[in-house]
């Protein structure tokens, strides 16, 4: 599981519009478990995703290349990576 933190490219841009951008631009095999809004400041929002993707190397950066490559995707970065078997701590 990557546990990503994604900002918009401004703040006007529709969450859960980019939520749903960013789960449809996902690398064959991931796909997003978990979502979330996190307010950082001055009205920008921050969208935290869990994305499952399998367990192979460059899975990580191949994630967060389609993520920040995204429509709206202002940046992205990667805040956590977990096996399923263990836990991240929460949200």
């Amino acid at each position: 599981m990557i546990r990503l933190k994604v900002l918009p490219e401004d703040t006007t841009v529709d969450l859960d519009a980019l939520a749903r951008s960013v789960s449809s631009s996902l690398p064959t095999g991931a796909h997003v478990r978990n979502q979330r809004v996190e307010p950082i400041a001055f009205g920008l929002s921050a969208v935290m995703l869990d994305v499952i993707a399998p367990e192979e190397e460059g899975a990580i950066e191949s994630v967060e290349k389609s993520v920040s490559a995204t429509k709206l995707v202002g940046q992205c970065e990667v805040v956590g990576v977990s096996r399923m078997s263990s836990r991240l701590p929460p949200q």
